[in-house]
C-alpha cells in the first residue's frame, strides 16, 4: 500500500514535498557528535544526583538545563540536512527551512570556516548567491560527491576542480 504524500504550501506559500526533494544528511565530525552526546548525558546525570539527593533547588535548576538542552536540540538540532528539488536548495536545521533559488546560486567551493551555520561538521561547502555578504550559506553534507553532482545538474552549474560554478554566459 503506498502512502500519498501532498505538497503542502509552507508560510511562503512553497509547495513541495518530500517526494519532489533528494535529501542529504549533515556529516558530523567526531568531535561535534561527542559534544552533542555529552551535553545531555551530564545534564541528565546532574539531574540524578539531585534527585537521589532530594535537593530541591538543584532539581530545578538540571530540570531547566536539561529542558533549555533538549529544546535547542527538537528546534534548531534535529534533523540537519539538505535538500534538492527541481528548482530550490533546501536547508533545514531543526524547525527552520531556508529556500535558495537553484538559479541564484552562483558558486558553491569547499571551506573550513567555523561560522555559526547550520553545518555538524567544519568539511563545509559554502553556497554563495548574489544576495551579497548575507548570501551564503555554509553546509556539510554527509555524501559530498553525491550532493554536489545532484545540486550541479539541477542549477546548471559545472565542475570546476573542488567547486561548482556557473557557465559564463558567452552571448553577452
Amino acid at each position: 500500500m503506498s502512502r500519498r504524500i501532498e505538497a503542502r504550501p509552507n508560510r511562503k506559500g512553497i509547495r513541495m514535498s518530500n517526494a519532489d526533494v533528494r535529501w542529504f544528511r549533515s556529516k558530523i565530525d567526531w568531535w561535534m557528535g561527542l559534544i552533542l552526546v555529552a551535553l545531555p548525558v551530564v545534564e541528565l546525570a546532574g539531574l540524578a544526583t539531585a534527585l537521589r539527593d532530594g535537593n530541591g533547588e538543584a532539581i530545578t535548576s538540571m530540570a531547566v538545563a536539561l529542558g533549555t538542552v533538549a529544546a535547542i536540540y527538537g528546534l534548531l538540532l534535529i534533523p540537519v540536512r539538505y535538500g534538492v528539488s527541481s528548482d530550490r536548495l533546501v536547508i533545514r536545521f531543526g524547525v527552520v527551512r531556508r529556500y535558495i533559488d537553484l538559479a541564484a546560486i552562483r558558486e558553491v567551493y569547499p571551506t573550513h570556516n567555523p561560522l555559526a551555520s547550520p553545518a555538524l561538521s567544519l568539511d563545509r561547502l559554502a553556497v554563495r548567491t548574489d544576495d551579497g555578504t548575507l548570501g551564503t550559506s555554509l553546509i556539510s553534507p554527509a555524501e559530498r560527491e553525491e550532493f554536489l553532482s545532484t545540486l550541479a545538474s539541477g542549477a546548471g552549474l559545472v565542475r570546476d576542480n573542488d567547486r561548482l560554478v556557473r557557465p559564463v554566459d558567452r552571448e553577452a
